[in-house]
């Protein structure tokens, strides 16, 4: 124990020691389950990039932010993108949009429209280290009717596999396919975003029952909710995060203490989550506690304009400046499990978390224990990007943590669902991505991606991972995989 605490330290100092410098080192997935030795390269602008991609095969990464290992390409060149000094950021007031480089963070880019132009963006992740390109290059997404970040692009520039400068715009027959890529096109090095005002929403965070899910999220324009794996199964314990618009800010208390059955339900949960996080045995003994006390917890707050993160935390401020609160407890297990997520169509979460939670419960003679809730993100709007999760119709995403060492259960629980939900979609950072997805992604727009990247990389020196391989079904395993290197293919 000692020992791997010890090695576990140095890796990290080591990681830490490397950003920001050319040379042989570690590229790791968020939780380390996927990691690779590679040559880093550091592009301290754009023409020394389009040298670099014209030398030989490469691969980009951004934040490292994927759970799947899809920015994870063993025995190639790896372009460090956010550690890169491709920083451009301007605001055009004409237009309402953004202009942003391929080193820019999210934090930076909302921190920029915030402070110098009062504007935001209409959806994005909640990890704000992570570059603005590769969260939408892996389809990262909030939730409401503009859930998928890509879908704010109007523009993009990439690298060609000779270094040359490609544009396309909303309205061109590739940018849809360009726009939410995963990886087989690449480098991106510059976005133009649409952009919105600031403004205050009703936040709504509630503790109740799934069969009073329409209820909850009743005149909500987005809306989050997770449940408790391990109690009823019929109608387990449900986390409503709902949003609503804000016409008149005297309407609500902005944050009312909480009382009565509340104040215990506030107290009760603050202190189940610390167990959970340690105790995974005890996760359904606590549950199951929890649905025979059937507490109940309403709190209401009006989000901060300037607020950074209100999607996901709506008091006003970054989390990491604040203690912790009871809703941000429940809802971010992301730093301390394996996190897999996919799409299922919009109607069909509640049967399909339904499903997830009988079938967790039968593997507990196993050893697996799903972490505290399941995440369900609802994507109400259709998105222009022709691999968005949404791109079809209405969509949810359905988030599964667990310990590091179960994720494989994971991948076992998302391949039962597709047995069943034949329309789920990938996420493409935290799916166990495979051939498994092509028929809902569309065999026909699969290939014309394919078009896309021979077009513009016929020397083929642009690399994309062997999960993103195997799901367009191309190639043998590249050297650096164990498949390849032990001969076996």
């Amino acid at each position: 124990m000692i020992r791997k605490y010890l090695r576990t330290r140095r890796e990290r100092a080591a990681d830490r020691r490397a950003i920001g410098t050319d040379g042989k080192r570690w590229v790791r997935s968020w939780i380390n389950v996927y990691r690779c030795e590679t040559e880093a390269r550091v592009p301290h602008d754009e023409t020394a990039l389009a040298k670099l991609v014209s030398e030989g095969r490469y691969s980009c990464v951004g934040q490292s932010h994927s759970y799947n290992g899809v920015q994870v390409v063993p025995g190639v060149t790896a372009m460090m993108m956010r550690e890169g000094g491709i920083k451009t950021l301007s605001y055009d007031p004409a237009s309402e949009t953004v202009r942003v480089g391929a080193s820019v963070s999210v934090r930076d880019l909302k921190l920029f429209l915030r402070d110098q132009h009062g504007r935001g963006l209409h959806n994005s992740g909640n990890y704000m280290e992570q570059s603005v390109v590769g969260a939408l290059a892996t389809g990262t997404h909030g939730f409401g009717p503009r859930a998928v970040m890509a879908d704010s692009v109007v523009e993009l520039t990439f690298l060609d596999g000779k270094g040359q400068r490609v544009t396309l715009r909303r309205g061109d027959p590739e940018f849809a396919y360009v726009a939410l890529s995963f990886g087989t096109i690449a480098p991106i090095v510059e976005l133009v975003l649409e952009t919105k005002p600031l403004e205050s929403y009703i936040s709504v965070s509630s503790m109740s029952r799934l069969s009073k899910l329409d209820e909850l999220r009743q005149g909500g324009i987005a809306v989050n909710w997770a449940v408790m794996p391990y109690t009823d199964p019929d109608d387990p314990v449900v986390m409503t995060h709902v949003l609503a618009e804000c016409a008149d800010e005297k309407v609500v208390v902005a944050h009312p203490k909480a009382s009565g059955s509340g104040k215990f339900a506030a107290w009760f949960l603050r202190h189940y989550y610390k167990l959970d996080r340690f105790l995974p045995r005890l996760r359904r003994p606590m549950q199951r506690f929890i649905d025979w006390l059937d507490l109940e917890q309403s709190e209401r707050v009006i989000t901060d304009p300037g607020d950074l993160d209100y999607l996901y935390d709506p008091k006003p401020g970054l989390k990491e400046n604040r203690a912790p609160s009871i809703t941000r407890g429940l809802f971010s297990t992301t730093y301390t499990g394996y996190n897999l997520a996919f799409f299922v169509p919009l109607e069909r979460a509640p049967a399909v978390v339904k499903f997830i939670i009988r079938e967790a419960d039968a593997l507990r003679d196993l050893g697996f224990f799903l972490k505290g809730i399941i995440s369900v993100r609802e994507l109400t709007g259709v998105a222009e990007p022709v691999f968005a999760a949404n791109a079809r119709r209405p969509m949810a995403a359905i988030d599964l943590f667990a310990d590091p060492r179960d994720y494989a259960w994971l991948e076992r629980l998302q391949r039962l669902v597709m047995r069943y939900e034949v329309d789920t979609r990938p996420h493409f950072g935290k799916s166990a991505l495979g051939p498994q997805f092509r028929s809902s992604l569309g065999l026909d727009h699969l290939d014309q991606l394919m078009r896309i990247y021979e077009r513009y990389f016929p020397e083929g020196n642009l690399m994309f991972s062997e999960r993103v391989r195997a799901m367009f079904d191309v190639g043998r395993p590249l050297p650096g995989e164990a498949a390849a290197d032990a001969g076996l293919v």
